[in-house]
């Protein structure tokens, strides 16, 4: 088919785009970057347009409507074809993500158009009581199906009474928050000689120009967030703009609150939990300009900042920044990729650097900053081992809890301090025990026992799958049935009965889901009322509560059980993160870590606090397996509802993969977690030297699509269950 043909890709998971031809009214608006309103099967849906041809291969249907927005720039499309192709990701659902919420969204809407408004005042129209519906404004495509028939819908817009639309913008301000920009208003703090050394480098990369990547490696407590507020004040006042990414949404008020008042105009708030208009107004205040710092979880590394001048990627190591859904991106290293395509430096921080990122300073790809000293005038924690292995460990009634932690506890009480206790389990118990046959109660549709929630009943925290327990058991029909292990629930109920009197709370993602839950306890925590606060691994996560000087550590090395070569890493991390809560005040703090494995490398590093150590004994491990950062890693999962057709599938992947030559194949083999809403899991993960052989790998997986099953493809995977 000849003409003028627009490739568009749409939000669906596909790897090709699709030809529609440009109408001729459109003809010279429609450009490479301009969002439009396309037909897709039974459906219109938002595409966007990756170039403009003259031919297409198959009959085209034509473009319904455009985007009144400006397209989207070179850059962009560029940053997104490298998203897409490098993670093996659909290039429309990447695109997407570039897109205004409600633009995103894919709501088809129709309007009057200028001749629907002057047949509605004729009247006699004979889709009169369609256009008096879109009298008072554009309306959805469900709310007119319902009122009207669709053969009268169709009519009406191909006589020109109606057209399709996007969404109408709310009204400004909205998402943007903060004072206005002062450049008189002095930071709160003066810096150390390490932040100030730290910092003259960090502004020699803005003053230079040009793309760069700097590691701040800074110990928890060393004022890293200070640097991050002088280095964007810095390129703010330059007229410039700013991106801040950080793991979670808990984390973007506790941040916002410090470093908003240092934006012109405020400071734009992006993730998930926001209301639609309060999305839609801080995209709109970044790509208008009027907003200059936006602050936001891994989603917000697309969003449309104006002459951006600076990244930074606070607790750049945490894998919140990696998606494993589709589509599949870790936003840490997509912000570098659009740092270098933008030419801007970007600042990635953190007290426990990945050790992909801390080898990159070792090859020179990134300049290391280090602070190694805590900003504060306490002294870094006293940290003590309690070695749970011990049969000699005095312990009370509950086993996981030791005589010492409680001791520490009750005097930390008693001197009006506060104490955080970390156990990354929440609910109240792991699974539900028969003593009379050892049956444990599984989700239906997972291969993993159901959590015991005290509040809630029996859940599947992956399929999200709800029963009340059980009065007999359904194996035997025993009722001896006794929850088993111990989660955040549990810990805090029994610290309630040990420790009456004392203020206990709990922070996790049970707690979490109530609206205005975190916020209630950050205050509560700040004003001293809380004086045992026990939670997840949330609370590893940047928060600064100057009370707190005892931190307790329950299970710290139960990551080291799972199959995943960044198990160590992680324990390393958690225990680090987690002790550096304590004594970030003025007075000393002292972290107890209850371990059954007290020698192991990332327990015992982490405990002294020696990152080199830990560097040096998993970069050797990896080396040897040829591991990240010493071969590039990829992972397939096939699953489908028979297991049968998965394994074959599976096995025809790696015979595939194995005759490319292109990468070392370990498997196939079934998912740790081999079964998860009903659906049967087998992979394969490929180890190769380079990317392009580690590409060759995914082409043979991806030759392999069959009805029935899916096959997802991951790179530089962070989660192997």
């Amino acid at each position: 088919m000849s003409g003028t043909i627009a490739r568009v890709a749409v939000p669906r998971p596909i790897d090709d785009t699709f030809h529609y031809l440009i109408p001729d009214r459109l003809l010279r608006q429609i450009v490479p970057g301009s969002v439009v309103l396309v037909p897709l099967a039974a459906s219109t849906v938002t595409g966007v347009v990756t170039d403009i041809v003259d031919q297409s291969p198959v009959q085209a249907k034509s473009i319904k409507a455009l985007a009144e927005m400006d397209p989207l720039k070179e850059v962009d499309l560029e940053l997104a074809r490298w998203v897409a192709s490098y993670y093996h990701s659909p290039l429309g659902l990447i695109m997407r993500l570039l897109l205004p919420p409600p633009v995103r969204s894919g709501t088809t809407r129709f309007r009057l158009t200028d001749g629907g408004r002057a047949a509605l005042e004729e009247g006699g129209a004979p889709h009169g009581d369609l256009l008096r519906s879109l009298a008072k404004g554009p309306r959805t495509v469900s709310y007119l199906e319902k009122r009207h028939d669709r053969r009268l819908i169709d009519e009406a817009q191909e006589s020109g009474l109606i057209e399709a639309c996007f969404p109408v913008s709310p009204p400004p301000g909205a998402g943007v928050t903060g004072p206005a920009y002062s450049r008189d208003e002095q930071p709160v703090s003066d810096l150390t000689e390490h932040q100030d050394r730290a910092l003259q480098a960090i502004e020699g990369h803005i003053e230079s120009g040009g793309f760069s990547v700097s590691l701040i490696d800074g110990v928890a407590g060393s004022g890293k967030t200070e640097i991050y507020m002088r280095a964007a004040r810095s390129v703010l006042d330059r007229g410039r703009g700013v991106l801040i990414l950080v793991p979670e949404i808990a984390l973007t008020p506790l941040l916002t609150s410090r470093i908003s008042r240092i934006a012109p105009g405020g400071t734009a708030i992006l993730h998930s939990s926001l209301p639609p208009a309060a999305r839609k107004d801080a995209w709109d205040a970044l790509a208008s300009g009027r907003a200059k710092l936006a602050v936001g979880v891994r989603s917000a590394v697309f969003a449309p900042v104006t002459d951006l001048g600076l990244i930074i990627v606070d607790e750049e190591h945490d894998p919140s920044y990696r998606q494993e859904e589709s589509p599949s991106y870790n936003a840490r290293d997509v912000a570098v990729k659009r740092g270098q395509l933008e030419g801007i430096p970007v600042l990635l921080g953190s007290a426990t650097p990945s050790l992909e990122s801390f080898w990159n300073t070792e090859t020179g790809r990134y300049s290391l900053v280090l602070l190694p000293e805590r900003a504060t005038p306490s002294p870094p924690p006293e940290i003590e081992v309690v070695n749970m292995a011990d049969p000699g460990q005095r312990r009370p009634d509950d086993p996981f809890l030791s005589v010492r932690l409680l001791e520490e506890l009750g005097r930390t009480v008693d001197r009006g301090e506060q104490s955080i206790l970390f156990l990354n389990r929440r609910g109240f118990a792991p699974f539900l025990l028969c003593s009379e046959c050892n049956n444990t109660l599984s989700c239906p549709n997972c291969s993993v026992t159901l959590t015991y929630h005290q509040d809630r009943g029996m859940l599947c925290h992956y399929c999200g799958h709800l029963q009340r327990p059980p009065d007999l058991c359904p194996s035997c029909g025993g009722r001896r049935i006794a929850p088993v292990g111990t989660g955040t629930q549990r810990l805090e109920d029994v610290l309630g009965s040990l420790l009456p009197g004392v203020n206990i709370e709990r922070l996790d993602g049970d707690v979490m889901e109530k609206r205005g839950a975190l916020e209630t306890i950050y205050g509560r925590m700040d004003r001293g009322e809380i004086q045992i606060l026990v939670g997840t691994q949330i609370l590893a996560k940047g928060h600064d509560f100057p009370g707190v000087t005892l931190v307790g550590i329950i299970n710290a090395e139960q990551a080291l059980d799972l199959p995943d070569f960044r198990s160590a890493e992680r324990v390393f991390q958690l225990i680090t993160q987690v002790a550096g809560r304590a004594g970030r005040g003025s007075k000393r703090g002292k972290v107890l870590v209850q371990s059954y494995s007290p020698d192991h490398y990332a327990v015992s590093a982490a405990l002294t606090g020696d990152y080199a150590a830990f560097y040096r004994a998993e970069t050797e491990f990896r080396r040897t397996l040829g591991y990240p950062p010493f071969g590039r890693l990829g992972r397939v999962i096939v699953d489908g509802v028979s297991q049968e057709r998965v394994q074959e599938a599976c096995a025809a992947i790696a015979r595939e993969a194995s005759l490319s030559h292109g990468a070392r194949v370990l498997g196939p083999a079934p998912a740790p977690l081999p079964r998860i809403r009903n659906r049967h899991r087998w992979h394969i993960l490929f180890l190769a030297e380079s990317r392009n052989r580690l590409n060759k790998a995914f082409l043979a997986a991806r030759s392999q699509r069959a009805p029935g099953i899916r096959i997802h493809i991951r790179v530089d995977p962070y989660n192997l269950m």
